[in-house]
Parts: C-alpha cells; structure tokens; sequence
C-alpha cells in the first residue's frame, strides 16, 4: 500500500483518515503511520499493530445518503 501525502500551506502533513483491513484475521481500523514496510495500524478494538504492507487491504466506507 503507497501512500501520497498531502501538505498545508505551513508545510504540515495533512494524515488522512485510511479506513483499512488487516489480512487474513480480517481485523479493521484505521492507518496512523508507515515506515519502511510496515504499517502501523489503530485497530477498531483498541489495540496498536504494525503489520506488514501486504497484509493491509484499504476499504471503502458507504457513504452516508
């Protein structure tokens, strides 16, 4: 998963919000930070990981309508 980041006008990094699926425990939460190849996840239930990159699937949220 590659991300592209986006900056303020003050040169802050604006993190978006990555809603994101961990495989193959099919855990969800949301993307809080890279490095290298791994990825730092905020798991829905509460708990920190960092997993592999080709363990993380982006999901899409329904939108709301």
């Amino acid at each position: 998963m590659k991300l592209e980041w986006e900056y303020t006008k003050d040169g802050k990094p604006v993190v978006p919000i990555v809603p994101v699926m961990v495989l193959p425990e099919k855990r969800y939460g949301e993307l809080i930070g890279t490095s290298d190849n791994l990825i730092g996840i905020l798991l829905n239930s509460g708990e920190y990981v960092d997993v592999p990159g080709n363990r993380v699937r982006r999901i899409h949220r329904p939108r709301k309508g």
